[in-house]
C-alpha cells in the first residue's frame, strides 16, 4: 500500500512542494507576512482534513491543527476564513480516512526539515518558538504509527485505488488551500 501511495503521490508532492511558501524558508526569504500566510494555508489544510478523517477513523489522533492554532493565536492571525474551505474536502469512509492519512501524517518529515531553517529566517526571529515547525522527534509519532498500521494491514486492489485516489485529493485539497493569498488575510 505504501508503494501504491507513494507513486500515486509524487508528481503532486513535489508540485506542492515548488509552489508553497515553505520553500521560502529554506532559501531563508519569507517575510513574516508570508509565514504568517503559510500558517493560516496549513491551519486550514490540516484542520479541515482531520477533521474528516477522525470521523472515519476511531483511534486516529492529530495535533497539527492545534499546533497551527497556537502559532497563529501568538501571531495575532484571525483564522475565520477557515469557513470559506469548509466543504471543498469530505472523507466516505474509512478506505478513504487512510488515503488523506498518508498525506497529513506523511508531511510531518517535511515540517522538521523546515524546522531546521527557521533560525536562519532574519524576517522571523522575532517570533515565539514554533509549535507547528518543530524538529521534535515527537512530531514522527504518528507518521510512525501510520506506517506500522499499514503494514500490519492486507488491503484489496480496489482499496489500495480508492486509497491512493483519497490521497491524490486531499494533495489536491492542500494545493487549493495553499493558493490563499495575503491580500484575504
Amino acid at each position: 500500500m505504501l508503494t501504491t501511495l507513494r507513486e500515486a503521490t509524487k508528481q503532486l508532492h513535489e508540485e506542492i512542494e515548488q509552489d508553497n511558501l515553505a520553500a521560502k524558508i529554506m532559501s531563508h526569504e519569507i517575510s513574516l507576512e508570508e509565514y504568517k500566510l503559510l500558517l493560516l494555508q496549513n491551519y486550514i489544510a490540516y484542520k479541515i482534513t482531520e477533521e474528516q478523517i477522525s470521523n472515519h477513523l476511531d483511534n486516529w489522533k492529530s495535533d497539527k491543527s492545534l499546533r497551527l492554532k497556537k502559532d497563529l493565536d501568538s501571531l495575532n492571525v484571525d483564522t475565520s476564513v477557515l469557513g470559506d474551505f469548509k466543504n471543498r474536502f469530505s472523507i466516505k469512509n474509512k478506505t478513504e480516512a487512510i488515503g488523506a492519512t498518508y498525506v497529513v501524517e506523511g508531511s510531518a518529515l517535511g515540517g522538521m526539515q523546515i524546522s531546521k531553517e527557521l533560525p536562519y529566517c532574519q524576517n522571523l526571529s522575532e517570533i515565539e518558538k514554533p509549535h507547528f515547525f518543530t524538529p521534535e522527534r515527537k512530531s514522527m509519532e504518528g507518521w510512525n504509527i501510520f506506517l506500522k498500521g499499514l503494514r500490519n494491514s492486507e488491503f484489496s486492489e480496489e482499496e489500495k485505488h480508492i486509497t491512493a485516489q483519497k490521497a491524490q485529493e486531499t494533495f489536491k485539497f492542500f494545493a487549493e488551500v495553499f493558493k490563499l493569498e495575503l491580500k484575504e488575510v
